[in-house]
């Protein structure tokens, strides 16, 4: 685990990071008074840690889309302490479904990865694999706000990658956009569930209306201006 603290409109944020090793996703924890926001929960015993050290009480995790690699902890997180769940309709829809099949998206990464230097990271993930089934707490369409803690943050749909995907603002001055928006990666929309139209039409048009001085936290690698990205 390692953590970011940034300064916004003179405030202090500290964010802490957990990656997922299969696949290197991010994910986020903020703590506001005896409450934790989880964004994109992993399966990581130094956060449990920190929740501990923190006498937090109740955990509030937010979605950016329905991909495993990004949900792959919220039963574990479940199990350990009391959560609510935030997501959009459509990925809602999606992890209320028991998927006891090894992800293709994972499985298919990490079998280049497996060819690429003869390692055996596809067999340990299906060895360890859980399928995972969620049911939300509370849904979006569009858009929503709501207030967790002293922090309100702004929800907005962001389909192209995946239907239910979603970004999540935080003082206006800084969005988690999951697989939406990476810095050196074009968001990736050619898998079956994608919709590219979707993703020229409503998720572009809502990034470019941004600040440019947006900061920008990934699904994948690290927070980013958004005037340092060529993919938007």
């Amino acid at each position: 685990m390692d953590w970011f603290n940034f300064t916004i409109d003179h405030k202090d944020i500290l964010i802490y990071r957990s990656v997922y090793a299969p696949v290197k996703s991010n994910m986020f924890t903020i703590l506001t008074g005896n409450e934790a926001v989880v964004i994109d929960p992993n399966k990581d015993d130094k956060l449990l840690s920190l929740l501990e050290e923190k006498n937090v009480s109740r955990v509030h995790i937010l979605l950016t889309h329905e991909h495993y690699d990004h949900i792959s902890g919220v039963m574990w997180l479940k199990e350990k302490k009391g959560v609510n769940v935030y997501c959009q309709t459509r990925c809602a829809e999606r992890i209320a479904k028991n998927r006891d099949k090894v992800p293709r998206l994972v499985a298919v990464v990490l079998a280049q990865q497996d060819k690429e230097d003869n390692g055996h990271r596809y067999r340990d993930f299906k060895d360890g694999f859980k399928p995972v089934s969620v049911i939300a707490d509370r849904t979006f369409d569009k858009r929503d706000n709501f207030k967790i803690g002293s922090l309100v943050f702004e929800a907005t749909a962001t389909p192209g990658h995946c239907p239910g995907a979603a970004c999540y603002m935080l003082f206006g001055k800084m969005v988690f956009t999951g697989d939406s928006l990476l810095q050196n990666t074009p968001t990736i929309t050619r898998f079956p569930e994608s919709n590219n139209e979707e993703y020229e039409k409503i998720s572009l048009p809502f990034f470019r209306s941004l600040p440019k001085d947006t900061i920008i936290m990934p699904g994948h690698g690290d927070p980013f201006i958004l005037k340092d990205t060529k993919n938007i």
